[in-house]
């Protein structure tokens, strides 16, 4: 989109915003597009609201907790704002002006969905079709599913990465992979070993947190989520629900009181059993779907991969929330299970470097050198 009228569009935004939130809460509005960040997919927009900061920076996630907490409904009307501004904008976050960086290679930040997901997409995750992976995609990897995107493979990055995933599948070479794979019950540790270390797990969350908050702590491997990797183990402690529709109010509350008791907690698993990778809060009740293709949860990891972690450091790696249907797991599964992968982020890295082997994919590469092109004499 022309550079000119987003600045006009840009301009009203940002008046809006001021508008929209108290005081001095918001410094500036901005409205961007691919190119500009390298998470803003081909064709999409998002607009980033920057916040003052009073604090120190290591409040500032406590800080934008808060902000959360407070301006829910305005958050609320500015999405439908943004939503019936430009139906290009597909997410709003609030940031800091002066963030760090984090372990996701940015500051604090609350982003939120404007147009919201496809109803298909909605249709997927309600009937559990659909896992979500959380990738990270290096410059080269983004270069390949905006390829994909631009040239028409695919609609989206996740759409893309579902594409390449399918193509491993096809081959002979992934067929003998599969022949190979172990049977998963092979893959699952002791479960009477496990239920021991999830008795001590679940008293010390028991004490670590306030009355009767936590129901239970739950010991999980792969096999009992879909969202588990292969060799990964995660902690879910399940808090006492009230009624459904209290649930994300009662769960920003919970994250705001207990920030010094989560990260203790953190620290006893990661020191307790180097397999855990994440542990998640959510509620012993039924969860009602949302747009994460789950109930409301909150979830801190424990240990990861060495290579993500410096991946992100360096600023190389941008991360992305893939969504995986039964037969993709499976590969990506299976290529961990077989030695060609560590985890499931490196099992589509691998598939993006085999589609960028193909002789197809540089006659692809080629086009969309030639669309842009012809773009620019336009």
């Amino acid at each position: 989109m022309d550079r000119d009228v987003l600045d006009a569009i840009e301009r009203e935004i940002d008046q809006e915003a001021k508008a929209r939130f108290p005081g001095t809460t918001v410094r500036q509005a901005m409205l961007l597009q691919y190119g500009d960040d390298p998470e803003i997919e081909p064709g999409a927009l998002w607009v980033r609201v920057l916040l003052n900061a009073d604090g120190p920076e290591d409040d500032q996630e406590q800080a934008l907790t808060v902000f959360e907490q407070t301006n829910e409904a305005a958050i609320g009307h500015f999405r439908g704002y943004l939503a019936e501004k430009l139906r290009e904008i597909s997410q709003v976050e609030y940031a800091f002006t002066s963030n760090f960086i984090t372990s996701g290679s940015k500051g604090p930040r609350a982003g939120y969905l404007v147009g919201g997901p496809p109803l298909s997409d909605i249709a997927e995750w309600e009937h559990g079709a659909v896992t979500f992976v959380l990738t990270s995609l290096e410059p080269a990897d983004l270069e390949t599913v905006d390829t994909l995107i631009t040239t028409g493979i695919a609609a989206t990055r996740t759409e893309a990465i579902r594409w390449a995933v399918d193509r491993i599948r096809e081959q002979q070479a992934y067929q003998r992979l599969r022949e190979l794979r172990p049977d998963a019950g092979k893959l699952r540790n002791d479960r009477g070993v496990l239920d021991a270390i999830e008795r001590e797990i679940d008293q010390e969350a028991k004490a670590r947190f306030p009355g009767t908050t936590v129901r239970q702590a739950m010991l999980l491997q792969y096999g009992d989520d879909p969202e588990i990797e292969p060799g990964a183990l995660w902690v879910r402690v399940l808090l006492n629900a009230g009624r459904p529709e209290d649930y994300q109010e009662t769960l920003t509350a919970f994250d705001l009181a207990t920030t010094t008791a989560r990260e203790q907690f953190t620290s006893f698993l990661a020191g307790k059993l180097p397999g855990i990778r994440l542990v998640e809060y959510m509620f012993f009740a039924n969860n009602p779907v949302t747009f994460g293709g789950h109930g409301p949860r909150l979830s801190n990891p424990v240990g990861e991969p060495l290579p993500d972690i410096q991946e992100r450091e360096h600023g190389d790696a941008t991360p992305l929330l893939a969504r995986l249907g039964p037969a993709g797991l499976e590969t990506v599964d299976t290529l961990i299970m077989t030695g060609t992968a560590a985890t499931r982020a490196e099992a589509i890295r691998w598939a993006l470097d085999r589609i960028r082997e193909r002789p197809a994919y540089q006659r692809l590469r080629e086009l969309r050198s030639d669309v842009g092109k012809l773009r620019n004499e336009f």
